[in-house]
């Protein structure tokens, strides 16, 4: 098993040992470890966080437990002050190291990992035990409130993370930490309710009702009805409904919500959504068949789709497959980037295949070239040689991608 990466690299934020960027997939490497491989007694890539130019990987180890490795940028406290000093003491900054909190001094001994997430310069990190309430910690920049403790004291030396205050109940579980730019929700329950819960960047109202506010510090209420899923952009950000209801927030300037308040109208089934920085996304069946549909900026053709003319004024419109997708023998899966997206087909009678199109200066579809793709273009399998394997997961982050390959015996 190997973790594979592309695209920007300034900080070596792509783990490959390199600080170049790259232009095609390439293996991460972990420190101490067998090159290319993920560290040993791992089984599992379980998540992969980016942010401006740090990454966090999750792993699910054979005991059962969980494990926390990071590269990057460290200089905001992006990945805990411990990774920042090993960096300095000369270490090498390409390689992906365990990130070791300093859980201890905070009484939250026992935890185990479950969910990571990031935005610009920050870093959040979910934690469970049995018998107890999940706990939300977070580290890195506060620039936009992104911390979510309030805001940080002048002065106060630097922390190794920060406990966010999210619920004042007991037995609260998170269920999930969706993030965009510089703004966070957190979907947590407890046994009688569920929450829906935002901070950080909100002046265009992309977290509710917050206009002309430029900020929340700490975690504020945006909704108690039963949310199945979210995606945040840079000023936007749409939430789906269990009933597959649509809920489009915040700016509307590049056209990014016209596809959410379209559908609402419809009230056609929904798969998924996703959002870039100023696009929306909704995968949706019809005929047998799925559809992606798109709107919002395309200024690196990360809509998927072209106008049949020039004088064509068309605001939503269909991604372009050169394929058929079909319901009944195909499962797809949605990923979007900072401006490029993914899309993870398990087609029944064939392997894994992922595809993209979008922004891509940096080369981070992994195609050998750092041109914009315009539709959907096949990025993997590669039948290059030492590239066979078959895709379990993929990621798509500011600038970057990722893919959890599993040997094929």
């Amino acid at each position: 098993m190997s973790l594979l990466s592309s695209g920007s690299n300034a900080q070596g934020q792509l783990g490959n040992g390199s600080l170049e960027d790259a232009h095609t997939f390439q293996p991460c490497s972990f420190l101490d470890q067998a090159e290319h491989r993920l560290p040993s007694g791992a089984l599992e890539v379980l998540d992969v966080a980016t942010g401006a130019n740090h990454t966090l990987v999750l792993l699910r180890m054979q005991d059962h437990s969980t494990e926390l490795w990071g590269c990057g940028d460290g200089r905001k406290g992006q990945l805990g002050l411990r990774y920042q000093q090993e960096i300095q003491s000369g270490e090498n900054s390409g390689l992906f190291r365990k990130i070791r909190l300093q859980l201890k001094d905070s009484g939250i001994e026992g935890y185990q990992y479950k969910l990571i997430a990031s935005t610009w310069e920050t870093s959040f990190v979910a934690l469970s035990r049995e018998g107890s309430s999940d706990v939300l910690l977070s580290f890195g920049s506060d620039d936009y409130g992104d911390l979510g403790i309030g805001g940080l004291k002048k002065g106060a030396p630097p922390k190794d993370h920060y406990r966010v205050q999210l619920i004042q109940e007991e037995n609260v579980m998170i269920d999930a930490v969706f993030t965009g730019q510089r703004q966070i929700i957190a979907k947590v329950h407890t046994p009688s309710s569920s929450y829906l819960l935002g901070w950080g960047a909100s002046r265009h109202g992309q977290l509710g009702e917050q206009s002309n506010i430029p900020f929340l510090s700490q975690p504020r209420v945006i909704s108690t009805q039963n949310i199945l899923s979210c995606s945040l952009g840079i000023q936007h950000t749409i939430l789906m409904h269990t009933s597959s209801h649509l809920s489009p927030l915040g700016s509307n300037r590049k056209g990014q919500l016209e596809v959410a308040q379209k559908w609402t109208k419809n009230n056609g089934a929904i798969k998924a959504i996703g959002c870039t920085w100023n696009g929306s996304y909704i995968i949706s069946e019809n005929s047998g068949f799925w559809e992606i549909h798109s709107s919002g900026s395309n200024a690196h053709s990360q809509l998927g789709w072209r106008s049949k003319s020039d004088s064509d004024q068309t605001i939503c419109g269909v991604v372009q497959f050169s394929q058929s997708l079909p319901t009944s023998d195909t499962n797809i899966e949605l990923i979007c980037g900072s401006e490029h997206i993914l899309v993870f087909l398990s087609p029944s009678s064939c392997a894994t295949e992922v595809w993209g199109w979008g922004w891509n200066e940096h080369g981070n579809l992994g195609l050998g070239h750092t041109k914009d793709v315009a539709t959907p273009t096949k990025i993997w399998p590669q039948f290059a040689e030492g590239n066979s394997g078959s895709a379990a997961k993929i990621w798509a982050g500011m600038g970057t991608s990722w893919i959890f390959l599993k040997e094929e015996t």
